[in-house]
């Protein structure tokens, strides 16, 4: 049983893989204008936080979906526009989904309400009617064709331990120093990852225990991949003790709300 649903996820994330190509291959090229989204950002994120309040009554979200409603994306042909576009289109609808149950104080309790996951709600609608899930586009499509891990720097899930959302959109141009500027402001702040010198050991975020496959991609071990990005004397601290041992934080679900400062 084992070795058939691994033989059939792996059929179907080869077919998924070979149906985008063949999409990518038949569609006009395009490209996705990342003004709007920027300009959205840009107004209602701060410190971090978002302001889903004035979102809930502005209708610039409203017009985002609008013309995401009527955008192919597989018509990119870029990989890097494509990977800022799918971040985008998470967060964008992660504020989303927020807003339509706003006010509340975790997104835990979308589930309580509707009787529904809320990463598994199919509600991102993109030309074609097709839609998509928020769990869809993280383990379905970003993760597997990217090999990125610092893609978990900039997927937002609207708690207070996930990393902080950015005020500017991701785009292609930008998107590798996104990604260390998140990466850095993530990994040292205090109230999510520390090292402990007494106890020679990393209290780490449970993201890195929940995607730990997905940081050693490109490093040997979680310990590598963080030391890239902690402050340098940390850094020194963890090679000259061999610091091995990882202890992982509780993880606040509390809305990043910007109202609740």
């Amino acid at each position: 049983m084992k070795y058939t649903l691994i033989l059939l996820l792996t059929v179907f994330t080869l077919t998924s893989c070979k149906q985008e190509e063949i999409q990518r291959n038949i569609l006009p090229e395009t490209h996705y204008d990342f003004t709007e989204m920027d300009n959205f950002f840009k107004k209602y994120v701060s410190d971090g936080k978002v302001k889903y309040a004035e979102v809930k009554n502005d209708m610039a979200l409203e017009k985002i979906k609008n013309d995401l409603k009527n955008f192919e994306p597989y018509a990119i042909s870029d990989d890097k526009e494509r990977l800022a576009f799918w971040i985008n289109v998470y967060n964008i609808y992660t504020i989303d989904l927020i807003t339509q149950y706003y006010p509340l104080n975790s997104i835990l309790e979308i589930e309580e309400r509707s009787g529904t996951n809320p990463w598994n709600m199919e509600f991102i609608e993109m030309a074609g009617g097709r839609k998509y899930s928020l769990d869809e586009i993280e383990k379905e499509i970003i993760i597997p064709k990217y090999n990125e891990p610092r893609i978990h720097y900039a997927l937002v899930c609207a708690a207070e331990s996930c990393p902080v959302i950015i005020a500017e959109a991701y785009t292609p141009e930008k998107l590798v120093n996104q990604f260390d500027t998140q990466a850095g402001i993530f990994l040292n702040d205090k109230s999510k990852n520390y090292l402990d010198r007494k106890d020679n050991a990393l209290y780490l975020s449970m993201i890195y225990k929940w995607y730990g496959r997905d940081f050693i991609k490109k490093d040997s071990s979680v310990v590598d991949h963080v030391k890239k990005y902690i402050n340098e004397s940390d850094r020194e601290f963890i090679n000259l003790n061999d610091t091995k041992q990882l202890e992982y934080l509780d993880y606040s679900w509390k809305l990043n709300d910007y109202s609740a400062k």
